[in-house]
């Protein structure tokens, strides 16, 4: 199953930043392009596995209809 996230800047939407050399949960986290402040390393971590959380359970309820759909049997004709 693949799942995808991206953080977007408030801002100007870009999705590119870098993540500051410590890692800890309170360091800010700028856009690349504009430098508007995207929030901190913890509020990002937190977003990034709500996202991920998300896809995961729309993935598996995609592939319980399809499985469901495919045990089930034909109509009569």
């Amino acid at each position: 199953m693949d799942v995808s996230a991206e953080i977007h800047c408030g801002k100007c939407g870009s999705a590119n930043y870098s993540l500051p050399p410590d890692m800890a949960p309170t360091a800010t986290i700028a856009c690349n392009d504009c430098g508007h402040e995207m929030g901190n390393v913890g509020a990002l971590i937190e977003e990034l596995l709500a996202q991920v959380a998300a896809g995961s359970a729309e993935a598996l309820r995609r592939d319980l209809d399809k499985l469901s759909e495919a045990s089930e049997p034909p109509p009569a004709a």
